[in-house]
């Protein structure tokens, strides 16, 4: 029991269809581009931002300081020559006397918060002595964490640089010294003075703390980022409507594309008209109305190739029908007339077989044309195929009682080809030379100037192409006055341009037709060494 095929798959077998299961529009791939590059600015600028800001805040609070620490050297200096002139230089009197000239002095910056406080240097105690009550309780507050931390920290000890501390969040720098000031003294030995920094004893556990919060700065620079996020979001918003703006005539033309690719599926070949907004899709358009008129053109082509296909198959079989019929219903009494109805049976069997061979070749180079079939071919020697098709020809000649006229002048001159196809082609013309000549065809066979080119001529001595024929000579079912089917010709060119060649027509000056096919020669022995490992495998 023989197993039918199944043809289930091939009867439920959808179209083709893309398999992705997501399908993003064109313009989210826009957005998500725009996105990306917002992301990646802001992203770089608020580094570089934050860099900056982060040096800057450093070098102001330092400076700052150093402004505040310079105002204090003057009160310093004048706070000493005072108390050198006061009498009472007690503790209590000199730390009073100290906080009143503070409070007092328009000479101290208020670049700086500045604390005053004394330390014990055996407890490790401190006390705030400036800011006092009299100040802001934050004021007060803040200058107690910053020393408290200070002195935790041992920060006082360094009086030669600047400092840094985390007060609940916030960076504080800071300089804390002690309580020095500087003085001239003049040098004996040159016209100078000597600078020196001098320290009274009775102020030795006084230090002056000099700090910056630096958390205004960081809140700036916070609101930056801020705002930079913000023009981020905003830019975010203007990249999505400029995306639908900037790709909403890209996918009109996409759409305006694809439906005109439908009405091509279904058999309309108008071309697409209307403006396409981009350099690519208007080549698109462009590259497709060509197809779509190509395609048309071979739609009208093949119709046309079948309706005279199939009055040419026509012909031959109602001859043979008929001839047929008259032999089995007695038509035809005599022997004579019977003898004569088989020569035409027989003769319409071979130019329908003939017929049928010429499709099918032609259907071939038709195929080979599109990539859909390959000829095979290889390595032959032109001499070959002239004494080839004479022999083919040689019995038609003599049959018809002309003549055939050779010249052959080639020796050892190889094509890549295949030859029952060359041969086919070289016969069709043989085939119509001699329906046409008078007495004599002639066949020729030369290489061409360059000897690149193997040209194979046949001409013959009968009234020549008719004007009104020679533009259509190779065109398919284009016959002349005295043709058979018009597919010869048309197959003499598609076999010679399948093999890289070449074919024209024209009437020489003596009078009669001739035909020249040429195909390219094979020149290097290891090209003609892969054609022929090639054919072998």
């Amino acid at each position: 029991m023989t197993e039918k095929p199944d043809n289930t798959r091939a009867k439920t077998k959808k179209p083709f269809r893309n398999k992705s299961a997501i399908r993003v529009p064109i313009s989210l791939h826009f957005y998500a581009v725009e996105i990306v590059v917002i992301i990646l600015v802001v992203f770089i600028i608020n580094i570089y931002i934050q860099s900056i800001f982060k040096n800057y805040i450093a070098y102001e609070c330092i400076s700052r300081i150093n402004v505040a620490l310079e105002s204090m050297q003057v009160f310093a200096e004048k706070f000493y020559v005072q108390l050198g002139d006061s009498a009472d230089d007690t503790d209590e009197n000199v730390r009073a006397y100290l906080l009143n000239s503070i409070a007092k002095s328009a000479d101290i910056s208020n670049q700086a918060n500045i604390v005053l406080y004394y330390l014990d240097p055996d407890t490790n105690e401190y006390l705030v002595l400036w800011p006092t009550a009299s100040n802001t309780v934050a004021y007060v507050n803040n200058a107690n964490k910053v020393i408290e931390q200070v002195v935790a920290e041992e920060g006082y000890k360094d009086w030669a640089s600047t400092q840094t501390l985390d007060l609940d969040g916030d960076l504080i720098y800071y300089k804390s010294t002690g309580f020095t000031w500087k003085t001239k003294t003049p040098d004996p030995s040159e016209d100078t003075s000597i600078v020196t920094e001098l320290k009274n004893p009775e102020l030795e556990d006084y230090y002056i703390c000099v700090y910056v919060n630096s958390s205004s700065y960081y809140s700036f620079m916070a609101s930056m980022t801020l705002a930079l996020i913000q023009a981020a979001l905003l830019a975010a918003l203007i990249a999505g409507i400029l995306s639908m703006i900037m790709t909403y005539p890209i996918i009109y033309s996409s759409q305006k594309l694809s439906k005109f690719a439908r009405r091509i599926a279904k058999g309309d070949f108008k071309p697409v008209r209307g403006h396409l907004v981009s350099k690519e899709l208007s080549e698109l358009g462009d590259v497709m109305n060509h197809m779509a008129y190509r395609l048309e053109k071979s739609d009208i082509e093949q119709k046309t190739f079948f309706q005279n296909a199939s009055h040419e198959l026509r012909t031959p079989l109602m001859s043979i029908q008929g001839y047929a019929e008259g032999l089995k219903y007695g038509v035809f009494e005599s022997p004579d007339d019977r003898d004569n109805a088989i020569d035409v049976i027989i003769a319409e069997t071979g130019r329908l077989s003939n017929l049928v061979e010429n499709l099918l070749s032609i259907s071939k180079m038709d195929m080979s044309r599109s990539g859909n079939f390959e000829v095979k071919k290889q390595n032959i020697d032109a001499i070959r195929i002239c004494d080839t098709i004479i022999d083919r020809v040689r019995g038609n000649f003599i049959h018809e009682d002309k003549a055939i006229i050779n010249n052959i002048s080639i020796t050892s001159t190889y094509i890549y080809a295949n030859e029952n196809d060359l041969i086919r082609c070289l016969e069709n013309i043989f085939s119509n030379c001699l329906r046409y000549c008078k007495s004599a065809v002639t066949f020729a066979c030369m290489t061409d100037d360059t000897g690149s080119n193997v040209i194979f001529e046949i001409s013959d001595d009968g009234p020549g192409i008719a004007p009104e024929v020679i533009d259509h000579l190779f065109e398919r079912f284009s016959k002349g006055a005295d043709g058979k089917h018009g597919i010869g010709l048309a197959l003499a060119k598609a076999i010679a341009e399948e093999h890289g060649g070449s074919i024209k027509a024209y009437n020489k000056p003596e009078g009669g037709a001739c035909f020249d096919v040429t195909i390219p020669v094979t020149f290097y022995r290891n090209q003609l060494s892969k054609i022929n490992n090639d054919s072998t495998t």
